[in-house]
């Protein structure tokens, strides 16, 4: 029975360490397009209308914009938009989120299924409000015009973290995501 009990709690303790582990990034990619040709960038400026948002500030852009340049230059060279085979568009995006988690609270005997139950049961629910946010990224192949790969990020919004730490944080949300582009066309 000892053994059962350790191999249960061995199996819970993994399903919580890979949930957590979890990668926040997706991509999506024309299939039909040779990457292989891309060798120079140029990172397009961001649409004016997300500062629309008054949680979007230019601080984040600027933020994102020289860690993105930081991460494609370590492949790709930044040149000007002129010169550019691919074109870097992306956009921010912050909002409000709520997560809602509902849990029954007894006190007393109490006896689960068609059983009595004895004491008090009483449902309680915990709001926990919060700020989502995501980086999508647009690889634009500059002689069609056309979008070729679509990624995007997303994660919470610390909350007043130091400058170091939000830098730190973003790299690493832009490290995942541009470590699938190009992305690995199976053969």
């Amino acid at each position: 029975m000892q053994v059962v009990k350790k191999i249960i709690v061995m199996c819970l303790l993994c399903v919580g360490v890979f949930s957590c582990a979890s990668n926040n990034s997706s991509i999506d990619y024309r299939t039909d397009f040779d990457f292989s040709t891309l060798q120079r960038f140029t990172i397009l400026p961001i649409d004016k209308a997300a500062f629309s948002n008054p949680k979007v500030s230019e601080i984040e852009v600027n933020r994102i914009t020289e860690l993105m340049d930081a991460e494609l230059s370590k492949r790709y060279s930044s040149v000007s938009k002129d010169q550019a085979d691919f074109l870097v568009r992306y956009h921010l995006v912050v909002e409000d989120r709520v997560k809602v988690d509902t849990y029954n609270a007894s006190v007393g005997m109490y006896r689960g299924g068609y059983g009595y139950h004895y004491g008090m049961q009483s449902p309680q629910v915990k709001n926990t409000y919060y700020e989502h946010g995501s980086i999508i990224v647009d690889i634009i192949d500059k002689a069609s015009g056309d979008v070729v790969w679509r990624g995007s990020t997303e994660g919470k919004v610390k909350n007043n973290p130091k400058p170091a730490e939000r830098d730190e944080r973003v790299a690493r949300h832009l490290a995942e995501l541009f470590a699938r582009f190009p992305p690995s066309v199976p053969d």
